[in-house]
């Protein structure tokens, strides 16, 4: 899962399906400033020091609906990142890297 923070300052998360890693990527002159007030303003987290902070509420919204297998293993990824402290205590927000 990549969420992508275009030259419009605009999150969107794409491949969504592809849940065995987490990242934000940006287009090229976007600032990690930008990033971060990007994903304060869309409700999808916070960035700063080299690493995004993403709501885990936002980025459920985000992928495919009901699809029941799809929640399963998104559940699954929040609670491996869980396991390796890339998340906050109560899960709501999970770690992703920013490239």
């Amino acid at each position: 899962m990549k969420v992508v923070i275009g030259a419009d300052r605009r999150p969107a998360v794409v491949e969504a399906e592809e849940l065995t890693s987490l990242s934000v990527e940006r287009a090229e002159g976007v600032t990690e400033a930008d990033v971060d007030t990007a994903l304060r303003g869309a409700g999808a987290g916070t960035a700063a020091d080299g690493h995004a902070w993403l709501s885990v509420a936002w980025l459920r919204g985000e992928g495919p609906g009901v699809d029941p297998q799809w929640t399963e293993a998104f559940g699954k990824m929040i609670a491996y990142a869980a396991s390796k402290g890339w998340t906050d205590p109560r899960q709501e927000s999970v770690r992703a890297h920013l490239a």
